[in-house]
């Protein structure tokens, strides 16, 4: 208004000046509808709608730019100079008494009214911001990302925040002015632009990097310029300055003895309870899936109070592993496989357990070996990268004599064949052994299947089919894979919580040499490297087709080989022997109607196998059981030709294909 200079051609109260200062950014606003309005009107005819996203768009983007601007024109009323004769007037307007009488209480009554726009402005801004954008970029919402664009395209992704910080600054840089006394808004203004200064620091928000820096140090400088412009003010009252730096060194004397006492605090907890009460070393491809699965059941133990570290879904910078080990963990439970001894980054854990006398203990997994003498001596010459642990403090000496320390460690050793008694006895025997680090005499624990081997096979029959009678999910896994038998019984887990409320549901996990229960209608398929091979495996198959049963498979190993025409003709070949009913021609046949459907991959044992990832992922598995429309599986001219079948049949653990497909059909139907 003072460059237009309209007191030449008329003039005006101070309540209509400030009025038109205040309200001219609707002037603006208008310009823009209107010239909005005429594009949308002389557009080509086949673009159709008034296209409001873009008119947000503009005025979102003028309310960015001006809004400092009508935020400190709508506060100028509140902005009072005291006279020395002690009469308050508005700064801008001398002829204006601040006495909430007269033209005064007009100007106030315009303030409240405008503040309306700044206020909306913000709060609308916040909300869509912090609310509104996360789930709008889940849903993929392109056309609201593109409306309220102007809040956030200037940002890096991940920091569209910083808008609603950018807009708080702004609203204390206008404010501050009205706050009387000269020393304390010097004050709020140097504490605003250091947290400002703070915060671009920490947060880095804008895409371009050199940006971030640009605004830091302008920021900087501005604090040095209103801090050298302090030096010359002159109605300073010592007193209140006296008090306000008072407060400030209570404050800094306050924070330090905070610090002190939360890092004393810290240290006591950490040396009686530490953050993490389990650390599970292992070698992801031979027990990442098992690690998962031990994970799972100490959480679910009422003797576990601290939490349970796995790499992949507690650690995100490598760097601090060792830390980790060292001032976090309580036990340190290795988890002995073939190459585990070959692993830096595994021996490096067990090497920094053993320098900070962690309590430790080694599970066996059938393949493992205890490190012998020749391994101790000729170790670098095994795993030549070793030698790079020493950028971490760990040198090769340190590393073998952790290695002939591991030979008189507890051990708990595990049989070849895993299911969910043996892992909650795995829990259960590391929840109560007692581990005491440095000069301990050797601990051997065998766990065993002793209890199902004493009980003949007639009678674990009778007891599986009391157990699992009614269950309308089978997972078919190969046993003699301990990761795949790990990886079911993670799914196991997972999923049960998501389809216990499904009648019969809920899976269970086959045996070997057992054939699904009569109730069964899908059989998840736990696909892992060399599966097909197993005689049981192919058997289930086949009488599974020959039930109709539908089928859903899992991927549970990055290296699994898809079905190929080498795949099918090893599969044949292999078929030849696995001593299943029917012709061995059907497996084959079968194998391509399992991959027929799209299967789900589920890899506990992968390297980001973060529990997030394996929750949508079960989740994804449930959605396909409940509701998935599955394909049945067929047997064409399958026939039983021999007594053992015909008995089978009489049993029913399977049907000709021909008398099942409409019965399975229904019951199908029926629970999805």
């Amino acid at each position: 208004m003072e460059w237009l200079n309209v007191s030449c051609l008329a003039r005006f109260s101070p309540l209509q000046m400030y009025a038109a200062r205040v309200f001219l950014v609707l002037l603006f606003f208008i310009v823009a509808c209107c010239i909005h309005l005429l594009y949308v009107a002389l557009r080509k005819k086949f673009a159709d709608g008034l296209e409001i996203s873009v008119l947000v768009k503009v005025m979102g983007n003028l309310m960015i730019i001006f809004f400092i601007s009508v935020a400190g024109a709508i506060l100028a009323p509140f902005r009072c100079y005291t006279h020395p004769n002690g009469i308050r007037t508005v700064q801008e307007f001398g002829g204006v008494l601040c006495n909430s009488e007269g033209e005064y209480q007009k100007m106030l009554i315009v303030a409240g009214i405008a503040l309306i726009m700044p206020v909306s402005f913000f709060v609308i801004s916040s909300y869509v911001t912090i609310v509104e954008l996360p789930k709008r970029m889940q849903k993929a919402d392109v056309a609201f990302l593109k409306t309220w664009s102007f809040l956030y395209y200037r940002y890096r992704p991940g920091a569209a925040v910083f808008s609603v910080i950018l807009l708080l600054r702004n609203i204390g840089l206008v404010i501050v002015p009205v706050i009387p006394g000269g020393a304390i808004k010097v004050l709020l203004i140097i504490l605003i632009l250091v947290v400002s200064i703070l915060i671009t620091s920490f947060m880095l928000p804008w895409r371009i990097l050199e940006c971030n820096y640009m605004e830091a140090s302008l920021l900087a400088g501005v604090t040095v310029l209103i801090s050298m412009g302090a030096l010359f003010m002159e109605d300073v009252d010592v007193d209140y300055v006296m008090q306000v730096c008072l407060a400030l060194f209570i404050a800094m004397l306050l924070l330090i003895c905070h610090v002190f006492v939360w890092g004393f605090a810290k240290y006591l907890r950490a040396k009686h309870r530490k953050p993490f009460q389990y650390f599970l070393c292992h070698q992801k491809s031979g027990a990442g899936a098992f690690a998962r699965l031990l994970k799972c059941e100490l959480i679910r133990m009422n003797g576990v109070k601290g939490k349970v570290f796995v790499d992949c879904g507690d650690l995100q910078d490598l760097t601090k592993l060792f830390g980790y080990v060292g001032f976090d963990m309580e036990h340190l439970i290795i988890l002995g496989t073939k190459d585990i001894l070959t692993r830096k980054w595994c021996m490096g854990e067990v090497t920094t357990a053993r320098i900070h006398n962690v309590k430790t203990v080694v599970v066996a997994l059938p393949d493992y070996e205890p490190p012998s003498e020749t391994l101790v001596e000729e170790y670098q010459a095994h795993v030549p990268d070793v030698t790079e642990l020493a950028a971490l403090g760990i040198s090769l000496a340190a590393v073998q004599e952790t290695l002939r320390w591991m030979r008189e460690l507890p051990t708990i050793e595990l049989p070849g064949t895993l299911d969910s008694r043996l892992t909650r006895a795995v829990c259960k025997e590391l929840v109560v052994m007692h581990v005491s680090p440095g000069s301990m005499g050797k601990n051997v624990v065998q766990l065993s299947n002793d209890a199902e081997d004493e009980l003949d096979k007639g009678t674990r029959s009778v007891n599986r089919k009391a157990q699992y009678n009614g269950s309308k999910v089978a997972i078919l896994v190969d046993y003699k894979n301990m990761e795949a038998v790990a990886t079911a019984l993670v799914l196991q887990l997972m999923v049960s919580p998501l389809v216990l409320s499904s009648g019969g549901m809920v899976p269970y996990i086959m045996t070997a040499n057992e054939e699904a229960m009569p109730t069964v209608q899908v059989i998840v398929v736990i696909c892992s490297q060399g599966c097909f091979g197993n005689p049981d495996i192919a058997r289930v198959l086949v009488s599974s087709a020959a039930r109709s049963l539908t089928v859903l498979p899992i991927i549970a190993e990055d290296g699994f080989r898809f079905p190929t025409k080498d795949f099918y003709d090893e599969v044949l070949a292999t078929a030849g022997t696995t001593g299943m009913l029917g012709k061995p021609s059907h497996l084959a046949a079968v194998v391509k109607q399992v991959f027929s459907e799209i299967a789900v991959g589920f890899n506990p044992q992968g390297y980001s196998a973060s529990v997030q990832d394996l929750e949508v992922r079960a989740n994804t598995i449930a959605f396909r059981l409940l509701g998935g429309k599955l394909k049945p599986m067929s047997l064409e001219d399958y026939h039983p030709t021999s007594p053992e079948e015909l008995e089978a049949n009489s049993l029913g653990l399977f049907l000709p294909a021909s008398k099942s497909t409409e019965a399975n059909a229904k019951m199908i139907s029926a629970s999805l």
